[in-house]
């Protein structure tokens, strides 16, 4: 089962995206091959894999069409939390439409070898829903090795076609685990079979369970790790940093620090971008276990958000949406479409979008609300781990914000690093010094309550610097820059007491 299966909570401030393209020839099979092959699979499957593959160009093209199909007819069996799951050969899966991880593994194995492609399935563990750090004595997870030219790939059907919100299914395709080298993928999936690695070098029980959750998005994104990699399991004394490379230059990151019993931590992380260095900064406010979560986006690209918390989105979303139709922005019949694209799953207050890759009037007006609204790109998650106190760490404390809190011009510009002060709040009264390194920006000013007070110079080494005393009448101290000395954008701001 998929990561976010059962946990989507974590991810409430984060929605995912809608953004890989599906093949349209799986909404193409002719009707009576589909009655077909579901109501007598044996007989009938091969007809359907001949369809599917006929016109595809090379071994990988016809993967990705079969890998679709299956993402877009079989939905993930709710029933093994009952009890009542349906039996998983590949026959009785397309009898059903449903599928637990070993059933959509047979059927991808089966409509592979039916295609002339070699293919074989995978039993072992994963970092996918209850892992808890440890590996249980059984596996827990199937998927798919595929030979494409002389390499095998490795495929997760299950974790490409959705995931599971408590027992609801959430249909959310993707390719994040399609065509997953096996030095990726062995960060999320372990096989029973060291053979099954297909790794020059055989990973470890002890060496998988060390390192931290790295989903698919991470390779997507074009991420690596640097010198100081994190643990899946990270003791800290005070804030801990950790560096990952990035060969793709219009991704922003972001980063927030969650505890399961009270939710997501504010101001507990910090992240800054040099070159093609992400770095950040974790600290935690208790002496208890948390999980950090580095994010990611694409600043050039736009896309349908895929969840919002239900009172975030029938309230402010709703009635933004609404204020736009008043406005004649939109017509009636592309908000009634965006309203009733989001469904609730009331056991984790959550409204999903009702994914249909194929109607494109629907996706067509959710996108364009999306866009009008500025909702139409959110962090998706590349990495995860815990981070838990050293001995005699009691952590920050919970009532005072550990660093600043970042606007987006910050999160989406590269080379801004503080010098000071990296905390996030100030003393009123106080004399404060600022030191930030912003080579992208031509000038820096400090705004006290939204009015512009200071402005900070270079100094030799191109420093912006200032001392500033902090007024007893500030609620809070923002630094803004700008490229042109006439327009700023906000940057970060600091709580003042």
């Amino acid at each position: 089962m998929k990561k976010a299966a059962a946990v989507v909570l974590f991810f409430s401030l984060f929605s995912g995206l809608f953004s890989a393209t599906m093949e349209s020839r799986v909404r193409a099979v002719p009707k009576q091959i589909a009655e077909n092959v579901k109501a007598e699979p044996e007989q009938n499957i091969q007809s359907l894999v001949d369809f599917l593959v006929k016109g595809a160009s090379g071994t990988g093209a016809k993967v990705k069409v079969l890998h679709d199909w299956i993402c877009d007819n079989i939905e993930y069996d709710t029933g093994i939390f009952t009890g009542t799951a349906g039996k998983q050969g590949y026959a009785d899966v397309l009898k059903s439409g449903k599928a637990v991880c070993a059933g959509y593994t047979n059927l991808m194995t089966k409509m592979c070898r039916l295609a002339g492609i070699e293919a074989i399935g995978i039993e072992g563990h994963s970092k996918g829903f209850a892992y808890m750090g440890y590996l249980e004595d059984e596996p827990n997870h199937a998927w798919n090795a595929i030979k494409i030219g002389n390499r095998w790939q490795l495929v997760d059907v299950t974790w490409d076609a959705g995931f599971v919100d408590y027992k609801t299914y959430i249909k959310h395709y993707s390719t994040e685990w399609l065509y997953r080298t096996p030095e990726q993928f062995i960060y999320s999936h372990l096989p029973v079979k060291d053979e099954h690695q297909y790794l020059s070098k055989i990973k470890t029980k002890e060496e998988f369970v060390k390192e931290p959750y790295v989903p698919g998005k991470f390779f997507e994104y074009g991420f690596s790790f640097g010198k100081n990699a994190p643990d899946y399991t990270n003791k800290i004394k005070g804030a801990a940093k950790f560096d990952f490379k990035i060969s793709k230059s219009a991704v922003a990151a972001n980063s927030y620090l969650f505890d399961r019993e009270s939710g997501t931590v504010r101001n507990a992380v910090w992240m800054e971008k040099s070159g093609q260095v992400f770095s950040t900064m974790v600290d935690i406010p208790s002496a208890k276990k948390h999980i950090a979560y580095v994010m990611a986006k694409n600043t050039g690209s736009s896309s349908i958000t895929a969840f919002y918390p239900t009172d975030e989105f029938k309230g402010r979303i709703e009635g933004q949406a609404r204020a736009l139709l008043g406005q004649k922005k939109i017509t009636e019949k592309e908000l009634e479409l965006f309203l009733g694209s989001y469904f609730e799953v009331e056991e984790n207050r959550l409204c999903y979008y009702r994914e249909d890759l194929f109607d494109k009037q629907r996706n067509s007006a959710v996108l364009k609300v999306l866009k009008l609204l500025g909702e139409d790109t959110s962090y998706e998650e590349v990495i995860s781990f815990e981070v838990v106190p050293d001995e005699g760490y009691e952590g920050f404390g919970a009532d005072s914000p550990r660093f600043p809190t970042a606007y987006k011009t910050y999160l989406e510009s590269s080379n801004i690093r503080i010098l000071s002060p990296l905390k996030g709040r100030l003393e009123k009264g106080a004399s404060q010094k600022f030191e930030i390194d912003a080579k992208s920006f031509s000038s820096l000013a400090i705004v006290v309550n939204g009015e512009l007070q200071a402005e900070l110079k270079k100094n030799a080494k191109g420093i912006f610097e200032a001392e500033f005393t902090i007024p007893d009448t500030a609620d809070k101290i923002g630094i803004y820059a700008s490229k042109d000395k006439s327009n700023y954008a906000g940057l970060f701001t600091y709580e003042v007491r």
